[in-house]
Parts: C-alpha cells; structure tokens; sequence
C-alpha cells in the first residue's frame, strides 16, 4: 500500500515496492468512474448501439441514447414516444420534435412515469421528484429531466462535492468521511464525500451547498459560510465498462456527462458533522493512511473516490514524484464534455 511518512514535517504519500510490484496507479481510481475514450466514436460497437439525442432545430446534441432503451419506449409506450422523438436509425440520432420548452418537459416526464409504472428499469426505483437542466449553446434551459432519468437519456449531470477535514497537531490532516445509508438505492453503506448532492433546479450552488450540509451533516448556514471554500470544478464520464466488449443491452451501459462543483471545508475540532436525515449511515475521522487505504480497496462511492484523489492532488499528497499517471489522471477528471454545458 502507499505508505505516508513525515518528512520535513509534512506528510507525504511514498510510493512503496508493492505498489510497483502490483503496478498501482491512482489511475485505476478514476477509471472506475471513467473509462470513456475520447476517440469513442471509432468504436464500431459504440456507432451501432448509441444515440445521439438532438434538438429539435438540429442545433446541438445533449446527451447518448441506448438502443435498448429506445427499442423499450418504443414498446412500452409507444405513443408517447412517437409524440416526443422522431428516430433516425441510419444515422442513429433520436430528436426531440417540439420547439416549446413546456411540451418537452411534459412529454420527456410522462415518458419517464410509465417507464416507472412499468417498472422497465430498475434505475427508475429511485426515482427523486427533481428535475435536472439540459442547457443549449446559449447556457439557457432547453430540458428540465427527472433526476432518475438522467442516466436513460445520458445527459450532463451538475452537481456539488465537498471534503471536510482538519489538520491534527500529532496525527496530521483527518478526513471527515460519512458512510452511506444502507437503504441508498444507489451504493449503500460505500463512503462518501462529507457533503454532495445533485444540483435540482432551480437551486443555484451555493443553495445546494447550504441545503445538503444541512441535510447530510447537520451544519448551519452560518458554519458553512466560515469554514467553505471553493476550490474548482471536475468534469468527466460516468462509464465504468470496457468499450471494446461493451454490448450496450444493460444499463450498466448508460454514459451521463457530470459536472461537479468542488469545496473544501477545513474544520476545527470543535465543529463536529452528524447525520440529519436517512442518506448518511455515520461519520467517521479517518487519518490520511487510512483513507489511502479505503481508495485503493475500493470502498469509496466510485465518483466520491475521484473527488478525493483531486483533493490529494490539489494539495500536493499525489505528486508527479509518486504517481506515474499524474498529467493523464489532471488531464481525465477535467476533460472536455461534448455537449453544451452551463
């Protein structure tokens, strides 16, 4: 494992034989999340299985449609979708055909309802009652989207991230680490990041900030002002299957742009996170080793993990020194999206 040492009086991550005799790079972290190509168009299997999702006026894509998924609209509510989408299979796009924003939302939500009602996909379980943006070329709303299906319709995703931590005079830098509800739907009793949640319109960033340290931490408006900082931006894939054997028939499959906007909240002792609703199982302070130790044995939700190898990054923990993918991992979790973004 990659051991921390002291050195000069700062800690440092040493990259250990073990780590070189297993070939160890913090890069199989952030494929877990991410393991798109950006030449994924030359992928015959990609071409024949994916959609590109249009505007009605052809002026730009939004998002990567399954063929699965389509075939399943088509049967399980066929009206419906021939009133929202007109499909075009030699070329593989499937267009939304009306110019009013109000009739996509009605039409793209009932849709999502019967998939529901239908139960056609388990994703659908948890479904959220909030509503993501699709934004145009001009940053303005083109599409408000059920957060469940999000991932159906491949679509970017907004969201904010924070790491918590404070500085120990004997033991160093400790992470606030939360372990998920085991009623999650999504990766239950994995750990997280202190705070995160989806950006739900009309929330700005500083709203959700404010609503899901609340919500997941117990923090007051008042503590996350003192203690918040904002520290970047990530952006990548949500994809974890190999492209080469990827069959697109499960939604395993489904490829959604993220964006997540990135906190830092530096805490004293005294100021203490505990859990306020039913998303968050615990809090736990762990050292700086020990959440080496929690990344590399993949217990981290795969897109919290991501978050947290920045944050080593941006603070000079993972070096160039002792990762030998560090420009590719910089250059992966901020990668261009190829779809208008706000």
């Amino acid at each position: 494992m990659s051991k921390v040492e002291n050195k000069n009086n700062r800690q440092v991550l040493v990259r250990t034989s073990e780590d070189i005799k297993e070939n160890f790079t913090y890069l199989d972290i952030i494929t877990r999340v991410d393991n798109f190509p950006v030449d994924y168009f030359k992928y015959t299997s990609f071409n024949k299985h994916v959609y590109q999702l249009k505007a009605h006026d052809d002026t730009f894509e939004m998002g990567f449609v399954l063929h699965f998924v389509i075939e399943l609209m088509q049967k399980e509510c066929s009206t419906l979708f021939h009133q929202t989408f007109e499909l075009n299979d030699s070329s593989r796009v499937i267009k939304f055909k009306s110019p009013s924003f109000s009739e996509r939302n009605k039409l793209i939500m009932e849709i999502g309802m019967e998939l529901r009602r239908k139960d056609s996909l388990n994703c659908l379980r948890g479904w959220r009652n909030e509503l993501y943006v699709v934004y145009d070329t001009k940053k303005s709303p083109y599409l408000l989207i059920e957060r469940a299906l999000s991932g159906v319709f491949g679509v970017v995703t907004y969201g904010i991230h924070c790491n918590g931590y404070l500085r120990d005079p004997e033991a160093g830098i400790k992470f606030w680490i939360p372990r998920r509800s085991a009623s999650k739907a999504t990766w239950p009793l994995m750990y997280d990041n202190i705070v995160a949640g989806g950006l739900g319109y009309p929330f700005g960033i500083m709203e959700t900030l404010y609503k899901e340290c609340g919500e997941e931490a117990s923090f007051s408006k008042e503590i996350v002002q003192s203690y918040s900082k904002s520290v970047g931006v990530v952006s990548y894939f949500d994809y974890g299957q190999n492209i080469l054997k990827d069959k697109y028939d499960s939604e395993a499959s489904f490829i959604t742009g993220e964006f997540e906007y990135l906190f830092d909240m530096e805490l004293p002792a005294s100021v203490i996170p505990k859990p306020n609703d039913e998303e968050v199982d615990s809090f736990g302070l762990y050292t700086l080793q020990e959440t080496i130790d929690l990344l590399k044995t993949g217990n981290f939700k795969p897109n919290c993990a991501l978050i947290t190898v920045e944050f080593l990054i941006r603070h000079g923990y993972i070096t160039p020194e002792n990762e030998p993918n560090y420009a590719k991992i910089v250059n992966k979790i901020h990668r261009t999206l190829p779809f208008p973004t706000n």
